[in-house]
């Protein structure tokens, strides 16, 4: 019988190895969680000492960052009112010219993260390509600063039609490639509608998404996210 047993034993861990997850399978898993707390809140992570009334603690690319908690209170960005400028996460009322308004019409958004990069070319580069195939449509000035150029209808090099934004050229700032930073603008939506992205830092990607209303302030848009994304410090 103690033999049976052990034999029975013995067989059921045989079984329930063959049944568990395979070691490439167990590694893929590890590798996927690994990635998955670069950007987020993981079992045995220690926040950073600060002022928690004040600051808030974000984790991106498996690094802690600490900023003020009326900008960065969502722990994945920041988001800030447009045209005032005002943190969305400022203590009391909504200011003045966003109460009573849809989010989404007054709202800049910046969502940090270190996956799903855009591939390049992106940005101005993608100006520049379509520069180099006479794909631009029209370019004009909309004011001292600032370019809008529509593109013609044929396929960009991720393989959709680029004809559908307007893009928004900042001419007289750099971006962090050194580069005039770009917004693209689908003025057919009513909310959401403009968006953009650019790396904030070695491997962080900034998205910025917001009315395509705004896009007209693009080059004032870009220095205020710059200049929030600046109160970041590393912890």
């Amino acid at each position: 019988m103690k033999l049976l047993a052990a034999t029975l034993v013995g067989v059921s861990c045989s079984l329930l190895t063959a049944c568990g997850p395979s070691e490439q399978k167990r590694a893929e898993l590890a590798e996927k969680r690994r990635i998955e707390c670069l950007d987020t809140f993981c079992e045995g992570d220690v926040e950073p000492l600060r002022d928690k009334v004040r600051e808030v603690a974000l984790k991106i690319n498996g690094q802690w960052y600490v900023g003020p908690t009326e900008y960065f209170a969502r722990r994945s960005g920041a988001v800030f009112y447009w045209p005032g400028r005002q943190p969305a996460y400022s203590p009391g009322d909504f200011p003045p010219g966003v109460k009573g308004r849809d989010f989404y019409d007054v709202a800049i958004e910046v969502f940090l993260r270190s996956n799903n990069i855009p591939p390049e070319p992106r940005g101005y580069k993608l100006i520049e390509l379509a520069e180099a195939n006479g794909w631009i449509a029209d370019r004009r000035q909309i004011k001292p600063g600032l370019e809008a150029i529509r593109m013609k209808h044929v396929q960009g090099p991720d393989g959709y039609y680029i004809d559908h934004l307007t893009y928004y050229v900042a001419t007289d700032l750099k971006g962090s490639d050194g580069l005039p930073p770009v917004a693209g603008c689908n003025h057919d939506q009513k909310s959401y509608g403009g968006g953009t992205g650019f790396m904030w830092q070695p491997g962080i990607w900034a998205g910025v998404r917001m009315n395509q209303r705004h896009c007209v302030d693009w080059p004032e848009i870009y220095s205020e996210v710059t200049r929030v994304l600046q109160l970041l410090r590393r912890a």
